[in-house]
């Protein structure tokens, strides 16, 4: 009997452990972990994107706050930010507008690697250009440049999009503010 409760208790924790994985930490600078280059190979760029994903994709739960285009475990993935609806046990609605979702997809396919609920910081909570018309207007094209980060941040006391843009010859990065 003592078998058998010490193969529970061991196959119990084994699977605790991987039901505890935790999701991916960001990199502490853009392009930090980069192997060498800003441009990944089959990559769906965020002017692609951008305005079709919220709706359509499980990746997002609302209006898209911020993205950055990372390399994770020998993988470009983007990480995506959105303001998503918090709702209680029973289902209601509740109101946060600091509730959002932070998600990890494949840079190529778009399809959801990993996801959790997030906390939106003010600047974020406050959209009042969408992510797809800051890229617009960031200038994005290909083949240069390439946008490698959007956040919402408070610039002079008002929420702006701060826009990191790769030239994707040089790998040299600029960054621009949209209002």
């Amino acid at each position: 009997m003592r078998r058998w409760v010490a193969v529970f208790l061991a196959v119990a924790t084994v699977v605790m452990t991987g039901a505890c994985a935790s999701f991916p930490a960001e990199p502490s600078a853009v392009g930090d972990d980069y192997p060498g280059t800003c441009l990944p190979a089959e990559l769906s760029w965020p002017t692609d994107f951008l305005e079709s994903l919220p709706g359509e994709s499980p990746a997002v739960a609302g209006s898209v706050v911020g993205l950055r285009l990372e390399y994770l475990d020998a993988q470009w993935v983007w990480r995506l930010r959105s303001a998503a609806t918090k709702t209680d046990v029973f289902g209601e609605t509740v109101d946060d507008e600091s509730f959002g979702m932070e998600s990890i997809v494949d840079a190529r396919t778009l399809s959801v690697v990993d996801t959790q609920d997030a906390t939106l910081t003010p600047a974020e909570q406050t959209l009042d250009t969408s992510a797809y018309d800051a890229a617009q207007q960031a200038g994005e094209q290909w083949p240069s440049p390439l946008i490698i980060e959007m956040t919402r941040v408070i610039d002079a006391g008002v929420p702006v999009w701060r826009v990191t843009t790769c030239d994707t010859a040089t790998n040299t990065q600029t960054v621009i503010t949209v209002p």
